[in-house]
This record gives structure tokens, C-alpha cells and sequence, in this order.
């Protein structure tokens, strides 16, 4: 594996945690949730975005 294809499986690692965080701090619907749910869906929007960004960059690499 290359080291950019560690990064993507990184950040989509991160990415599916914080999904995961947020879906039971919504399912548990206690302190978590009122405090944090709108940083977990920044932080996964930061993720996502750095997870498409990486693969975008590794396409170009690759036809180039």
C-alpha cells in the first residue's frame, strides 16, 4: 500500500467513527448529544472532505 492510500483509509476510518459516535450519542440521547452533535457533523464533513480530496489526488497521480 502507498502511503496516500493509508491516508484515505485513515480519514475514512475517522470519518466512520465520528458517524458511529454520533449515531449513539443520538441513540442515547443524553449530555453527548446536546453538547457535541454539531462538532461531530463539522469533524465528519472535515473528513469527508479530506478522504475525497486524497482520492482525487491519487486519481490525478495515477494518470499522470
Amino acid at each position: 500500500m502507498s502511503s496516500m492510500q493509508i491516508i484515505l483509509v485513515l480519514f475514512m476510518l475517522a470519518t466512520l467513527a465520528v458517524v458511529v459516535i454520533g449515531v449513539i450519542a443520538m441513540a442515547v440521547n443524553g449530555k453527548l448529544n446536546k453538547n457535541h452533535s454539531n462538532k461531530l457533523m463539522r469533524l465528519r464533513v472535515l473528513f469527508q472532505a479530506i478522504a475525497i480530496l486524497v482520492f482525487v489526488i491519487m486519481i490525478w497521480l495515477a494518470r499522470n
